[in-house]
């Protein structure tokens, strides 16, 4: 069969955005070597690291389908965590300075171990769980039964015993109680009263004079940090042995974590306590949790946890960046159409080749193709357009790649916008900087005149609250900082989140930002050096190559 006798219907797609409702994707999976680490418990690197579009929610589902039963989900949402946010007698000892990592790190811990055992024994049913302790307690009969930190392990598990067969939102509202009982009756026996943030407790703690509240925060901070975490390190322990056989391995995925699934100062502190609980277990051998996150909100995690003994460089050897080859983004192209075709037709495998000319704006195809999508959801959105531009056509030519090109070039910077706007909600009015520019330019090329004018424009429309984009320009406006300062800043944030690329010296090439890229200090950009905008967002910025 020729792909000439195909003709592209309006509802025709090769694909959806989300891996979730990707109907596609079973059948069109391209597995670029990732998946293997992640099957392999022995590999450290546990941690999906990619922006939007790298395919880490489709490395999870494939994981799935491969591994079956032996993969655990975790879903942040179903977590109970608003539970924890709402919690007053929490919120008052955290503002008090009590440290509520210990804690959380619990709660993680906890769910882990108890998933995973209740996971391992499942086929015994849900209103067995006195015969899943004992046969876990049989597991160390003898010997070992002998052990006092596996016994202590058992007793840890026999006080959780009802519950563990109970969905996970039980589990965390019970920890969270059993905190909750032993800071209220310190609460109390200081107070007179644990009903904080209502009538005379509120009153009470007002009135607290420094030494009581020091006496009520180092109090709080020991049952924080106390809390049953010896007993759960034990079970961790146990866990390791009960878990021998390495023919059934253990898999718990967490995905979902940049969602809005509680406030988000708490969600923050949340995951980063997540990351040191799943690098803490990696010493149960036959078990391996995998988190998918962004990279963008990982960083950001670490800058508002970061202590004055934090080392980032210990986590690396955790990630498993997702970068894609041209090779392989095309190979997923070509699966998708082929996929689509062979939905009204059969016959002779068809690729991209059957569809799209051979060369655009002078370039081969596929170079144009991976020079403006460089992850498989901008290959799958890009090439949904070209269908909508080419309804009841069996080509796409020259004309419908241009409209195409256009349309996805306006919808990559509104996604770009999106992707960032927890860290800079005024993204997109500060990319107007670049409007109508050429390429590359050099950064002193932008007049310190237009760019104080610009920011104090931006300064006298800005209402509410601030972005570090917009507090860097109201310092213009007040002349607290020179236009050169902000235009480096500026051009420091968009290769920061690859709207441009940065050449430092001129015999250099261009860098740009990625998943493994070491970032640009504040010490290598200056007036001239050059800047180079990604071609994706050439048509929405008005550039002309």
């Amino acid at each position: 069969m020729g792909g000439s006798q195909f003709k592209f219907r309006r509802n025709d797609q090769i694909g959806t955005a989300g891996a979730e409702e990707d109907e596609f994707l079973s059948t069109c999976f391209v597995d670029t070597g990732d998946l293997s680490l992640l099957q392999n418990v022995s590999d450290h690197r546990q941690i999906i690291l990619g922006r939007t579009g790298t395919g880490k929610t489709a490395l999870l589902e494939r994981l799935r389908e491969v591994k079956g039963e032996y993969v655990v989900t975790v879903s942040p949402e179903n977590l109970a965590l608003t539970y924890v946010s709402n919690s007053t007698i929490l919120k008052f000892f955290s503002d008090l300075g009590v440290n509520l990592d210990p804690f959380f790190k619990l709660l993680w811990r906890h769910i882990f171990t108890v998933e995973v055992l209740s996971s391992c024994f499942k086929h015994l049913g849900e209103a067995q769980d006195k015969s899943l302790l004992d046969r876990v307690a049989s597991m160390f009969s003898g010997a070992s039964r002998n052990d006092k930190e596996m016994k202590e392990a058992i007793k840890y598990l026999e006080n959780w015993g009802s519950t563990f067969w109970q969905e996970t939102e039980f589990r965390v509202k019970e920890i969270t109680k059993k905190i909750e009982s032993e800071l209220g009756a310190t609460l109390k026996a200081k107070l007179g009263t644990d009903e904080i943030g209502i009538g005379a407790g509120a009153d009470k703690a007002e009135k607290l004079t420094e030494g009581e509240r020091t006496e009520l925060c180092s109090r709080g901070q020991e049952i924080v940090s106390k809390a049953q975490v010896q007993d759960l390190h034990k079970v961790t322990k146990l866990l390791d042995a009960v878990l021998a056989d390495r023919q059934k391995q253990y898999f718990v995925v967490i995905d979902g974590l940049d969602e809005n699934w509680i406030e988000e100062r708490l969600r923050y502190k949340l995951i980063m306590a997540l990351i040191l609980t799943a690098k803490d277990f990696i010493q149960v051998k036959n078990a391996k949790i995998i988190i998918a996150l962004r990279k963008d909100l990982i960083e950001r995690v670490f800058r508002l946890n970061r202590d004055s003994g934090f080392q980032e460089e210990k986590y690396q050897s955790l990630y498993l960046p997702l970068v894609w080859k041209k090779t392989a983004l095309i190979e997923l192209l070509d699966r998708r159409i082929d996929a689509l075709v062979k939905r009204r037709y059969t016959g002779q495998e068809v690729t991209h080749r059957d569809f799209l000319p051979k060369q655009f704006n002078g370039v081969p195809i596929t170079d144009f193709i991976f020079n403006i999508a460089q992850r498989p959801r901008d290959v799958i959105s890009f090439f949904n357009i070209c269908i909508s531009t080419a309804q009841n056509l069996s080509k796409i030519g020259s004309r419908q790649l241009k409209d195409a090109e256009a349309e996805y070039s306006k919808f990559r910077l509104r996604a770009l916008g999106d992707e960032w706007a927890a860290d800079y909600p005024s993204l997109l009015d500060f990319s107007k900087v670049l409007q109508r520019r050429p390429s590359s330019f050099k950064i002193s090329a932008i007049k310190d005149k237009d760019i104080e004018e610009f920011c104090l424009d931006v300064s006298v429309q800005g209402l509410g609250s601030r972005d570090v984009l917009q507090q860097q320009a109201m310092q213009v406006a007040e002349g607290l900082i020179s236009g050169e300062e902000f235009k480096t800043f500026l051009m420091k944030v968009f290769y920061k989140i690859g709207l441009v690329g940065l050449k430092v010296q001129p015999y250099q090439t261009a860098t740009w930002e990625s998943e493994s890229a070491i970032g640009i200090s504040s010490l290598d950009v200056s007036g001239d050096s050059s800047v180079v905008i990604h071609p994706t967002y050439y048509r929405a910025l008005g550039i002309k190559p």
